[in-house]
């Protein structure tokens, strides 16, 4: 497992360097409340003249600054010692554990997605799974951080995590191991149609997409290309500008960003600025020329958060792609992280994010140009989104409740690229031109041709 709700970390600058110290920032001046000051204080007193036991002046003042933090919205929290460790790890993406998303709403941990081939994927663990304990202990109720730290562990030794589905209960006993960021995968769909999928947007993912790429030029490059998105959880910002710039002409807008504060308010253009990491060669140089005009088509769906949304909503709003699927999961806001002292900090919200043509994501998601919704099996349960998680950030702008309120299964990676895998499918279909269409595909563009028309297929 590594990180419980996993955000985009920074704000646009922090998106390459996502660790900002306390004393590095500008204090404004505030007038502290001295009622809730001394109210604070006077529950501190109490507790140390009263508790039963002993107790750990740091250990009260991590619960209160982590209460602090968790008041504001699902993705502010105080950052211990070992969750600073995971944010310095980001960037490298290397992590001991089992490779599984979960998102926290009140006491249930329920799985966005399992890292494909990880040992979570392997032992049959998919989105909508409900993880109940982790080797015998219940996690209703424990902080995210605990849940991770009983998770992780030496490299070869097992956890057993119980998990309820369509409402039957196992426990899988899993082999941790030391995971790395491959997160690019590709195939191809159909005689020059490759399909490249991203499992995550991590530390290497942009390398090795433009290495995929580079891999795919020859004397036939490929006519058109499947970006695969579906639940991908995201990661890193920089990583999803540079994903999207591989694909789009230099100086494209990406995506804005407001927020309270003059600092957390831009416009993300590709630009090596905001994805270039210092001392390390640029990605995208060298990429051939096709990759930013072949036909394209993305697919996403209610597990496709943060970074793979940003990617997704550029794309769909330059005209540069087709988007097919279903709505994506919504999360769409910028926290960034600074350090309180060597072992602890903060996150919290500061912005939030919007495609070029003004669409918010936070609470929203990503709307697809083409609406394939996957096969509903018997025992699939609905899947949670952003506008379902306890204490989230509301939308600046009026939601639509209509389509908020529409809800698909999840999918499971396990479905990717079968027979049953509709989108990919349609995809394949718009792709493909019709003197080359078989009796299948012709039926797959004929469902959903208007759409595809309205729609503006490249």
């Amino acid at each position: 497992m590594k990180r419980i709700a996993r955000a985009a970390i920074g704000a646009l600058v922090l998106a390459c360097a996502p660790i900002v110290h306390a004393e590095d920032t500008a204090a404004p001046a505030l007038t502290l409340p001295q009622a809730q000051v001394e109210r604070l204080l006077a529950a501190y007193a109490l507790i140390k003249q009263n508790y039963v036991g002993e107790t750990d002046d740091k250990a009260l003042f991590d619960g209160a600054l982590s209460g602090m933090l968790a008041a504001l919205d699902a993705h502010s929290r105080y950052l211990d010692k070992d969750a600073m460790r995971d944010v310095g790890r980001e960037n490298s993406g290397e992590y001991v554990g089992i490779g599984i998303e979960v998102e926290g709403n009140r006491d249930r941990l329920r799985v966005v997605a399992a890292t494909d081939g990880s040992p979570a994927e392997r032992a049959g663990i998919r989105p909508g799974d409900v993880i109940l304990s982790v080797d015998g202990a219940p996690v209703a109720g424990l902080a995210g951080d605990d849940v991770a730290r009983r998770m992780h562990g030496a490299p070869g030794t097992v956890v057993a995590i119980g998990v309820a589905r369509g409402g039957k209960v196992e426990t899988l006993r899993i082999t941790r191991a030391d995971l790395h960021d491959d997160t690019v995968h590709v195939k191809m769909a159909a005689p020059g149609l490759a399909w490249i999928r991203i499992s995550e947007f991590g530390g290497a993912t942009a390398g090795d997409l433009a290495a995929a790429l580079k891999k795919l030029d020859g004397k036939d490059p490929p006519r058109g290309l499947i970006l695969d998105l579906r639940n991908d959880p995201g990661g890193l910002v920089a990583t999803g500008v540079a994903v999207a710039g591989a694909f789009l002409q230099p100086g494209t807008v990406l995506f804005s960003a407001r927020g309270r504060e003059p600092g957390a308010n831009a416009t993300v253009t590709v630009d090596e600025r905001y994805y270039h990491a210092l001392g390390q060669p640029d990605v995208l140089a060298g990429l051939p020329a096709w990759t930013r005009t072949v036909p394209l088509t993305v697919l996403v769906n209610g597990a496709s958060a943060s970074a793979a949304e940003l990617v997704t909503g550029a794309l769909q709003d330059q005209h540069r792609a087709t988007v097919i699927g279903t709505r994506t999961f919504g999360k769409g806001s910028i926290q960034s992280v600074i350090s309180l002292d060597e072992d602890s900090g903060i996150k919290f919200t500061v912005a939030r994010y919007f495609t070029p043509n003004g669409h918010e994501i936070q609470a929203r998601g990503v709307t697809p140009d083409i609406a394939v919704t996957p096969a509903v099996a018997a025992d699939d349960d609905l899947l949670l989104r952003e506008a379902d998680l306890a204490n989230h950030l509301p939308p600046a702008q009026p939601l639509d409740t209509t389509a908020a309120a529409k809800r698909e299964p999840p999918e499971s990676t396990r479905t990717f690229g079968t027979r049953g895998d509709k989108a990919l499918q349609t995809a394949v279909a718009v792709l493909t031109p019709e003197d080359k269409r078989t009796p299948l595909l012709s039926g797959l563009l004929g469902k959903w041709g208007g759409t595809i028309v309205a729609a503006g297929a490249p």
